[in-house]
């Protein structure tokens, strides 16, 4: 158990006990809220990605941020340093989130690896832009029409049995979305394990607490599933 599993247990703890106090009604009403969050980002990531690279400059300024960790060891190519998933392969999706992680394997070095990191990072940060702001909105939205049947609802569940189904689908709520941001979050990881040679301890505590986190792989394997069903379903690339 590392700091990564505790911010994990924290999240998983934190959906679970919102869906508690909002009741059924109200976390399928956030669910929904996931979905669309979800849905959205998936679509427009790499668009909203351009724009904060063209317009606002922000990966010449993460690039300018990284090149100091990435100069002045040239990086000879190979397998990524963190440990795969025992008995399976590290998915690659999405696609754009991985190719950086490809080009760093066949070797670049100095302004290239800055680059190509500062490329991820931007998209990283469009991703969970939209998602939050949508998931914020629709799940608002959701949540105050769902109070309404809640009240309704209440003339005819019981109290316990809403509470306990709002617990449950808010655990189910968060751990998908620990899933998903597991999954977007891996190949940057993995890029970070390349391409920072001048920032050894950097790498190593990257490396250390990736590895022997005992929830990671477990979210892992749950992301190659969700991976199909965003890909198919949601048409993310």
């Amino acid at each position: 158990m590392n700091l990564l599993d505790g911010i994990i247990l924290i999240l998983l703890a934190a959906g679970a006990l919102s869906g508690y106090r909002r009741g059924l009604i109200g976390a399928a009403a956030s669910f929904l809220g996931f979905l669309g969050g979800i849905w959205l980002a998936g679509h427009y990531y790499i668009p909203l990605a351009g724009i904060l690279e063209q317009r606002l400059g922000l990966e010449e300024l993460f690039t300018r941020i990284l090149f100091p960790f990435c100069a002045g060891i040239p990086v000879s190519g190979g397998e990524p340093l963190l440990n795969p998933v025992p008995g399976a392969d590290v998915p690659g999706f999405p696609p754009s989130l991985w190719e950086p992680v490809q080009a760093l394997n066949l070797g670049i070095g100095g302004v290239a690896i800055a680059r190509t990191l500062a490329d991820s990072l931007v998209k990283l940060l469009a991703f969970f832009l939209i998602y939050a702001l949508a998931s914020f909105t629709l799940g608002s939205l959701a949540g105050f029409l769902g109070g309404i049947c809640t009240r309704i609802a209440g003339l005819f569940l019981l109290g316990g049995v809403n509470r306990l189904g709002g617990l449950a689908l808010g655990l189910v709520t968060s751990a998908l979305f620990v899933a998903v941001a597991v999954g977007m979050l891996t190949p940057f990881i993995f890029g970070l394990t390349l391409g920072l040679p001048a920032a050894e301890g950097l790498r190593q505590a990257l490396l250390n607490n990736w590895n022997a986190s005992l929830l990671i792989p477990y979210f892992t394997r749950s992301w190659g599933a969700i991976a199909l069903v965003l890909a198919r379903l949601f048409r993310m690339v």
